[in-house]
């Protein structure tokens, strides 16, 4: 069977997704030893091009893909190591094109902040289950999950993280995907029928909400993927390697550092995406 990771890049105005991607990317192909494609648009490859990294995409990626970005303003208020927040806008709801954009026969879905350090991930190639998401986020301080991290409200299904989705190419998971772009495109609907806000776009709920459905309304916690370990965006990162993360873990209260801590062979989520990007230099010497 054909394996390979899958990202979605887009870069706006305020987030370099390309680099970001290309750390990610480096990661996923070290670690779980298959290939790796990204899934862009022409003008994310003309920054690259400008920003002198397209070479490292070249060389690194199986595949580059080319779509259109998406056109939906979905903006998402994020921190960056503190406790201020700024809108930042997401190209994020074209997820559900993976099915028929993949060019592998079982995929491997991340997002372009998540970091596999582990092969723990390569236990799923095989598992007979044709679409496998994350159960659930796990804060990495352990006290600041909120009520919308672990459910979509109080009348819908536990919510599930589509920051990690692994999918054969075949009809059921044909079906999920048509089923998540069927709830993207009603999300009114389905806002009011569970009773969450659709103001901001999160392809977690419509994965979520489509998994259940699948699962014949069911929660069964069978054949999902790891938790996903999550540094806050309140987080920053203190030094990164291709061996190891180490973040200052910041109270929720203050937003001051509360202690130190350095995370080996653990994939991890890092939610503080401009620090990320802003140590992409440390990974250069590794592409």
């Amino acid at each position: 069977m054909n394996n390979g990771v899958l990202l979605f890049v887009y870069n706006n105005r305020d987030i370099d997704y390309a680099r970001s991607a290309i750390i990610a990317g480096f990661l996923a192909n070290t670690n779980l030893q298959v290939p790796v494609s990204i899934i862009t648009d022409e003008s994310t490859i003309q920054w690259m091009k400008q920003s002198d990294i397209y070479q490292h995409a070249e060389k690194l990626f199986d595949k580059i893909i080319y779509t259109e970005r998406s056109t939906r303003l979905n903006y998402r208020n994020l921190r960056n190591g503190g406790l201020e927040k700024k809108p930042v806008l997401f190209l994020n709801d074209n997820r559900c094109k993976a099915w028929e954009l993949t060019p592998y026969d079982r995929t491997l879905l991340i997002d372009s902040d998540f970091l596999i350090y582990s092969d723990r991930l390569s236990e799923f190639w095989n598992v007979d289950s044709s679409v496998l998401i994350s159960s659930a986020m796990k804060d990495i301080r352990g006290d600041r999950c909120g009520y919308h991290d672990r459910y979509i409200s109080d009348t819908g299904p536990d919510l599930r993280w589509a920051t990690t989705v692994m999918f054969s190419k075949d009809q059921e998971s044909k079906v999920f995907f048509e089923l998540v772009e069927s709830i993207k495109d009603n999300y009114q609907y389905f806002s009011d029928l569970y009773s969450f806000l659709p103001g901001q776009y999160r392809n977690d709920i419509s994965f979520s909400i489509a998994h259940h459905m699948m699962s014949g309304h069911s929660s069964s916690l069978d054949y999902f993927l790891p938790p996903i370990l999550t540094v806050q965006d309140l987080d920053s990162i203190q030094d990164i390697d291709k061996d190891f993360v180490r973040v200052y873990i910041n109270d929720p209260i203050t937003g001051q550092d509360n202690f130190l801590c350095n995370l080996k062979n653990t994939d991890v989520h890092i939610m503080n995406k401009n620090a990320l990007i802003d140590n992409f230099d440390k990974f250069e010497r590794f592409l």
